[in-house]
């Protein structure tokens, strides 16, 4: 081994500094200081139509127990619908995945309907199930349900024939082929698919919302729209992106836990 080889390799390695989350808060600060100043230090922004971070916190005071109740609502409807049409997302596309008779029967169904916006379907919605909770958890739920179906049909496709080659050569039967490689192998891409649902569930549901709800997020922005009340109106939109960024905190933190065994990792 050359001098200069075994010199390098003897040395200590120095350790690398990541300023990826120091990056990350010095943006969030430097765009909160230029709100603060663009809304109320200078007024260049006009109260009407950007709040400042005054009349953000006084609505925060001034609604106080319904914002909870509103944003509880909204949470609920979102997690029910995201869980219950992933599951059933997932569970379909295993069953199309497994059977061709059954990939055959229910794809053109599929493909027709996964263009169509589920807030296109509102109208019909109210009229079966009125404005309560369960029109809105089945909107969210069909499109987490498309996104789910169509996300594990191709992941199951896209599993290496030869892992599949493999069971079988060593006397796996179909089920446990499915048990034991295929499902372990699709596990990153469905986690993918749950936090991109969660965020279709959170945009489906809110505007479910706007059409006519008791309680809900979506209801306290309309209605605060209807009297130019803009600070309520960025409340409610804040409030709903951080309970979307925490839901997919959540799901990628589960996703890293699940998949620590994966390569990526």
């Amino acid at each position: 081994m050359p001098v200069s080889a075994a010199r390098d390799a003897a040395a200590p390695r120095r350790r690398t500094t990541n300023w990826g989350p120091a990056v990350s808060v010095g943006v969030i600060v430097v765009l909160l200081v230029l709100w603060w100043v663009l809304t109320t230090g200078t007024e260049t922004i006009k109260q009407l139509f950007f709040p400042s971070p005054e009349s953000l916190w006084q609505g925060v005071t001034t609604l106080n127990v319904r914002l909870l109740q509103d944003a509880g609502a909204t949470l609920v409807r979102v997690l029910v619908s995201w869980i219950v049409g992933s599951a059933l997302g997932v569970l379909v596309g295993l069953l199309m995945a497994r059977s061709r008779w059954l990939m055959y029967a229910l794809t053109p169904i599929i493909e027709a309907v996964r263009p169509v916006p589920p807030v296109a379907l509102i109208p019909f919605v109210i009229l079966w199930f009125g404005i309560g909770d369960s029109g809105k958890i089945f909107l969210g739920a069909l499109a987490c349900f498309m996104v789910m179906v169509v996300n594990t049909t191709v992941a199951v496709t896209n599993v290496p024939p030869v892992y599949v080659q493999a069971a079988r050569s060593l006397g796996a039967g179909s089920g446990a082929i499915y048990r034991s490689v295929v499902f372990p192998a699709i596990v990153p891409e469905i986690l993918s698919g749950f936090r991109i649902g969660s965020a279709l569930a959170f945009a489906v549901v809110v505007a479910a919302e706007f059409q006519g709800a008791d309680a809900g997020i979506g209801r306290l922005i309309m209605q605060a729209s209807r009297t130019l009340n803009t600070s309520v109106v960025l409340l409610g939109t804040v409030v709903i992106a951080v309970m979307a960024v925490l839901l997919d905190l959540l799901i990628s933190r589960l996703s890293a836990y699940v998949t620590r065994w994966s390569s990526n990792r």
